[in-house]
Order: structure tokens, then C-alpha cells, then sequence
């Protein structure tokens, strides 16, 4: 087991997560569980963010982060590349899911729309959130960024540097800012 891999799971533990078998890493990967247990991950995951593992558009490294409530479920023999999920809600991803380089994903606002609340201390109590779910078997390409309230169907593919707003049903193609359904 690598460096990396070890460091994860240290840290993973650390904050009470539960980590499956065989996960790998490699390069910087950064975990932070505001609840113990809030971060999932299944049986061999891979979160790559190292540039002799991945060239593709590596340019971050791997970050996991829950806040208040929040909850990241990671399902087994899914992997991703320099992605970032945060969660206030909940980000439930299924199993043999790829995640191209420097997906993002967020289940909330990181402000309040609100310009006169955001400039307050209130700016994270009002924040909205809904869950995401991504089902297994789907493809989300490189530089795609999925938002609050969003399910991606079983086996669906989201294209390259998509912004995806709105559910996408199973098997599915979507592509676009804002993604709309190619076939």
C-alpha cells in the first residue's frame, strides 16, 4: 500500500469514517468530517491526485468535506480524479461510478443568496441544500460540476465540463452549461 493510500485511511479513521478494502490514493488527499462517520467509503476506491497517476486535468487535489449534517457515501470499485464533493445534506455515489478529473460536487450553496444575510454571521445557518444521488454504473467526464437537488440515473454519462442542474434520468446522455439531455 502506498504512502498516500495509508495517510487516507489514517485519516479517514481518525475522524471515525468507515473505509472499505484495497482504497487507494495517490497525491494530496484531503478529508474533513464535521461529524464522526459522516464520510463513507466502499471497497476499492480509487481518489487519484497525483500527476503521474492521472494527467488528465489534474490540477487539485482530491477533497472530501461534510458540514453540519452532512453525509459523503462512496460505493465500491468507484473512483475519481482530483474531485471535490462537499456535503451539508447528503452526496450518495453508487457503485462503478467514474468521476473525470476535477468533477465538483455540491449539495448546497456555499452562501446564502441572500446579499443582506451574506454579509452576516447568518450567511452558513441559511444556506439551502438539497441531496445528490449518482447511480451506478454512470460516467461524469472531466470538469463537470453537479449541483444541489441533483440525481444522475444508473449508467448515465454527463459530458466534459457540464454543469448539471437538473436530474438525469437512467442511460442517459447529457452535456452542457446548463446540461440539457443529448440523447
Amino acid at each position: 500500500m502506498c504512502l498516500s493510500s495509508v495517510r487516507s485511511r489514517l485519516s479517514l479513521m481518525t475522524q471515525g469514517c468507515p473505509v472499505g478494502r484495497e482504497l487507494k490514493t495517490t497525491g494530496h488527499c484531503w478529508f474533513k468530517a464535521h461529524q464522526a462517520g459522516s464520510i463513507r467509503v466502499g471497497n476499492h476506491v480509487m481518489l487519484l491526485a497525483g500527476f503521474r497517476s492521472n494527467r488528465v486535468g489534474m490540477s487539485q487535489p482530491v477533497a472530501l468535506e461534510t458540514l453540519g449534517e452532512g453525509l459523503i457515501e462512496i460505493g465500491d470499485h468507484t473512483g475519481g480524479s482530483g474531485i471535490v464533493i462537499s456535503a451539508r445534506s447528503s452526496v450518495r455515489i453508487g457503485q462503478h461510478v467514474k468521476l473525470g478529473g476535477n468533477v465538483r460536487i455540491y449539495d448546497h450553496d456555499y452562501h446564502c443568496l441572500d446579499a443582506d444575510i451574506r454579509c452576516t454571521p447568518r450567511d452558513s445557518q441559511r444556506v439551502k441544500t438539497k441531496p445528490i444521488t449518482i447511480g451506478n454504473h454512470a460516467f461524469v467526464g472531466a470538469n463537470a460540476i453537479i449541483l444541489k437537488g441533483v440525481s444522475i440515473g444508473d449508467q448515465a454519462i454527463i459530458g466534459a465540463g457540464s454543469v448539471v442542474t437538473r436530474s438525469v434520468p437512467s442511460g442517459e446522455i447529457w452535456a452542457g452549461n446548463p446540461a440539457e439531455r443529448l440523447r
